[in-house]
């Protein structure tokens, strides 16, 4: 085996391990799969001696305007990064996968078939234990195992021959794990596979239509038995994410930063306490998502890549496998009805499932580099995958665990800082700490400014950041005085956190407290009632609503708004109760 191929069957199993892991998302497992990444896919890179192919040019523009994007806006710098390095380890394992040769093929979907069963087990032993189904098993997301195993069936054709029985007996083991998760989108693919793979005529016709049934049924159950309310909301999720391109026409919201830019369009739960608590995390379509944080332009240079991948395909005779346009149309569906492109391990198993379907095609008309290459320069390109890899994956994991590892203190603030300066969750630990402390003298009141100062930076689109520094700010103001210096800062501090996050009451109301705080009665009465309009049962604001009428001598008011504070926590025992409250 050459070591190309042996990098990339290495490579392959590090997928496999953190499938295995649950996806990597924790800081520690995420740790590791880093640092194996890091050795694999160097290697892989090292080893290679062919030319990047045109559509693999397309794909490198478009993580090359992914990174423009990411720095133009500056919504989440740190998770940019860590997104844009797992894009980079899709794409090199689709680059590595697709050059392999028919031994190291057979070896690397054996591996990703086996991982996917031992999928299947975990989610039928979480359905069995729990008593039903929508499990997701080891991945704990019932989509994200849907979409590992759906796309699986894809490489049982590669083991079929003598092992026919076997390759049938996993299909339906990898099926029947489809159907547990109860995914809606895993089983219209599974319609799809059946669609692709069934010769026309009457049996494609009775195929589709059993298949249909089945699939109907299986849907309706889940709805009766089991409620979504995502399901009812993708539509109105995805004209959020519409309004939200529309409102960062020209570098989007970053790779990574859709969370902390949806606050201002924070969808709305007539029958919930908190009418506003439902914050868009994931598009919901993949293509929305990569306009929303890429804009046009990355959709465009996506696009693009797609076409050129699928023209160079078609003149290699790719599309003539069924495996891979069974695979492509899996994905399709998928992708339609899931946000997937910040899903790591979704991304690097389709990657390594496509490079390893359009192998044969790739060594019938192989490129080669006609000119000699030196040696000095795979090995810079090596170094810098792997610095790539420790700096966007593996620093911000050991940051995590470090800091979640042992008992907050000021010490560990400041190592987890050292090991990664992007990381807000010492800072914010640090500032709720000084928060707490009875009084400020100057030098705490320094400290807590400073260091909301740089959690800002850090993530300068978090309207809790901005929140948090104009709460020290007030606290400057009640403890130090009313300094106008901070009493300013405060107020923008606190306009910037209501512009990010315009729904939520909690910033209007600690802004509110800050006007209490200099005499200015009507002001903090009128953002009082703002945040009322933000969440009309938020008790806590009801009840500073009745302190501010009794400061103006408005004992009936007082009153009434006492009694909306009462029938607003009453609230909490007939609705579902959610974080406000």
């Amino acid at each position: 085996m050459r070591p190309v191929d042996a990098a990339g069957v290495l490579a392959v199993v590090v997928v496999a391990v953190a499938a295995i892991l649950g996806g990597a998302f924790y800081p520690g497992p995420r740790m590791v799969v880093g640092v194996c990444f890091v050795v694999t896919l160097a290697a892989a890179v090292y080893w290679r001696r062919d030319r990047l192919r045109t559509e693999e040019w397309a794909v490198v523009v478009f993580l090359v305007w992914s990174v423009l994007a990411g720095v133009l806006a500056r919504t989440a710098p740190l998770a940019a990064r860590e997104v844009l390095t797992v894009w980079l380890a899709a794409f090199l394992l689709w680059m590595t996968a697709r050059r392999a040769n028919a031994r190291s093929v057979r070896v690397a979907s054996q591996i990703l078939v086996g991982t996917a069963v031992i999928l299947v087990f975990g989610v039928v032993l979480e359905a069995v234990g729990l008593g039903r189904m929508r499990v997701g098993g080891l991945l704990e997301n019932p989509n994200l195992t849907a979409c590992l195993l759906v796309v699986s069936l894809c490489l049982l054709p590669l083991h079929q021959g003598r092992r026919r029985r076997c390759a049938i007996l996993v299909a339906a083991v990898l099926v029947a794990g489809v159907v547990l998760t109860g995914s809606r989108a895993g089983l219209l693919a599974l319609l799809a596979v059946i669609a692709v793979i069934l010769p026309r005529g009457r049996a494609r016709s009775v195929g589709l239509a059993v298949s249909a049934g089945v699939v109907a049924a299986v849907v309706a159950w889940r709805f009766l038995s089991q409620p979504d309310i995502l399901a009812w909301f993708r539509p109105a999720i995805w004209g959020a994410v519409l309004r939200l391109w529309a409102e960062h026409p020209v570098a989007g919201v970053g790779p990574g930063g859709l969370v902390e830019a949806a606050g201002a369009v924070r969808l709305l739960h007539a029958d919930h306490v908190g009418q506003h608590q439902f914050l868009i995390a994931y598009a919901e379509s993949s293509p929305l998502a990569i306009l929303v944080q890429t804009v046009v332009v990355g959709f465009a240079a996506a696009l693009a890549a797609v076409l050129t991948w699928g023209r160079a395909a078609r003149a290699r005779g790719a599309f003539e496998s069924i495996p891979l346009r069974v695979a492509l149309v899996v994905m399709a569906v998928m992708a339609l009805f899931h946000d997937l492109i910040t899903a790591d391990i979704v991304l690097w198993w389709w990657a390594t499932v496509i490079g390893l379907l359009e192998t044969p095609s790739i060594r019938v008309t192989p490129v080669g580099d006609p000119r000699p290459e030196r040696r000095g320069v795979p090995a810079i390109t090596a170094l810098a995958v792997a610095y790539i890899m420790l700096w966007g994956m593996v620093e911000p994991s050991w940051a995590r665990w470090m800091w979640r590892a042992g008992p907050p203190d000021t010490a560990l603030v400041e190592r987890s800082l050292r090991a990664e300066p992007w990381y807000s969750a010492p800072l914010q630990w640090r500032i709720h700490d000084l928060d707490r402390r009875e009084s400020w003298t100057w030098e705490t009141a320094g400290e807590a400014i400073a260091r909301s100062r740089r959690a800002v930076s850090t993530r300068s689109s978090s309207a809790a950041l901005w929140g948090e520094l104009g709460i020290v700010q007030t606290r400057v103001v009640t403890d130090l005085g009313p300094w106008p210096d901070s009493v300013e800062s405060a107020r923008e501090s606190f306009e910037r956190a209501t512009e990010l996050e315009p729904h939520q009451p909690w910033h209007w109301l600690e802004w509110a407290r800050l006007e209490r705080s200099v005499g200015n009665l009507g002001s903090a009465v009128m953002l009082a009632h703002r945040a009322i309009e933000a969440e009309p049962h938020a008790a806590r604001v009801w009840l500073f609503i009745a302190r501010l009428e009794l400061d103006r001598g408005q004992v009936e008011r007082a009153r009434e708004a006492f009694r909306e504070a009462r029938d607003s926590a009453a609230l909490r025992t007939r609705l579902g109760l959610n974080s406000y409250e």
